[in-house]
């Protein structure tokens, strides 16, 4: 299973009620047969936007949590589902940890510049012929 981060901006709450929100946001992964690794929270910030919550009222600083789990990928659109319900949750992310993580491998030797993606430009690329593959090629015209 692949690996996600969740990042939650908290509303600007007292701790223990920050605590039963990230209680809350952890078991709703957990419901949802995911694995939690590890948590990390990066405090009180100023928001970059100001945030509207379910209350309908303007926050301008939030708690920043970020939540590294395992889950199946088919999980994913309930586990967001149920973090709007979430009422202490201003905005949740949720993006794959693998590809932040990915290390990529330098050509430098091979071709004297840093190439992700090899590519053979010797072999001709295929190009879309409009006679040979849309039949109302001639009649529109």
């Amino acid at each position: 299973m692949p690996s996600y981060q969740l990042l939650c901006i908290f509303k600007n709450l007292p701790k223990p009620e920050l605590m039963t929100g990230i209680k809350a946001a952890a078991s709703c992964i957990l419901d949802h047969n995911g694995t939690i690794k590890s948590f990390e929270n990066l405090g009180l910030r100023r928001l970059p936007i100001r945030l509207f919550g379910n209350d309908m009222q303007v926050y301008r600083d939030g708690h920043y949590v970020f939540i590294n789990f395992i889950a199946g990928t088919t999980k994913l659109y309930e586990m967001m589902a149920a973090l709007k319900r979430e009422g202490d949750i201003l905005r949740r992310v949720i993006s794959n940890d693998d590809e932040v993580n990915e290390e990529h491998v330098c050509h430098c030797d091979k071709y004297g510049y840093f190439v992700t993606d090899i590519v053979d430009y010797t072999k001709p690329l295929t190009v879309w012929n409009k006679k040979v593959t849309d039949p109302l090629y001639r009649k529109r015209l």
